[in-house]
């Protein structure tokens, strides 16, 4: 996941340990993530772009001095480190960056891309699991029936699964299928595809999509499902997608944790009209972010 610019840091050091910009003065006490985990981010994407390389991180005591926290602080974020197997710690030793295994290159972060069907936008996933969390046929908010092109008295299915890739949770996500469509699906597929390419394989000519990203936090029962702190960031994507006769056959509310997974799209320079603007290369693409340091964690 990329650190916002204003937790980025430097926390390079001299000969003498000190530090060469003031970690502490990017933290911000008044936000919902506690301290320690904005901490454990601006370290892992440190670790990940190489910073440390095999030289070991400042001690406990100095990088509770650099971020202005408590040394307890301080500890439960590295211990977050060392859980995703980032880092390892022994007594009298230090904090060391865990060597890469199985490549020879000096990255430590790899993505595989993973495409699907679809228009590739039901989220690849051909290489994770799913979890069906909740199946059940409701009266929707008045915002959902609105999405889907409803009557107010509509009924639609419900469905809440997690993704999760090597056992490891990605994405929270729920689904609003209009209930003539979602009697169509094959329920015993629900642990194994995607909704779109089990409304495809109904029948259903998915045409198009419209798509919104933005950023959430976690509330109390994302942040159970996803295994992150309650108010931890999470990448938000709704999407309605559209059969061939312009309906609506799905609204998809997907919560992704941005240190897993995230949104790419390749774009490419191109003169319109004697004007340069940017313009789409491949279709949007979705990519599981790897540690490569421990891959049985993931």
């Amino acid at each position: 996941m990329s650190v916002p610019s204003d937790l980025s840091l430097d926390l390079s050091t001299g000969p003498s340990n000190v530090p060469l910009t003031n970690p502490g003065q990017r933290l911000d006490p008044n936000q919902v993530v506690p301290l320690y985990h904005q901490i454990y981010l601006i370290l892992r994407e440190q670790i990940i772009e190489g910073h440390f390389d095999t030289k070991p991180l400042p001690g406990e005591l100095v990088l509770a001095e650099q971020f202005n926290v408590s040394r307890v602080t301080m500890r439960r974020a590295l211990q977050d480190l060392v859980k995703e197997g980032l880092v390892a710690r022994g007594r009298g030793k230090g904090t060391f960056v865990k060597p890469r295994s199985g490549s020879a290159t000096g990255s430590v972060g790899h993505s595989q891309t993973l495409s699907a069907s679809a228009m590739r936008l039901q989220a690849s996933g051909d290489s994770s699991d799913l979890q069906l969390i909740t199946s059940k046929r409701i009266i929707p908010p008045s915002d959902i029936a609105q999405a889907l092109h409803l009557p107010s008295d509509a009924v639609v299915e419900k469905l809440i699964r997690i993704r999760q890739y090597q056992d490891q949770p990605i994405a929270h996500l729920t689904s609003y299928i209009p209930e003539d469509l979602s009697g169509r699906i094959c329920r015993r597929r629900l642990k194994e595809l995607p909704i779109l390419m089990l409304l495809e394989e109904a029948g259903v000519k998915v045409a198009k999509a419209r798509q919104t990203i933005s950023a959430r936090l976690a509330d109390a029962t994302v942040a159970y499902a996803l295994g992150v702190p309650v108010g931890a960031p999470l990448l938000a994507i709704s999407r309605v997608a559209y059969d061939e006769n312009n309906r609506p056959v799905q609204l998809l509310r997907g919560l992704y944790r941005p240190d897993r997974y995230d949104y790419r799209i390749e774009l490419s320079r191109k003169q319109v009209k004697g004007q340069s603007s940017w313009q789409h290369v491949n279709e949007v693409e979705f990519a599981f972010e790897q540690n490569m340091l421990d891959l049985n964690r993931f």
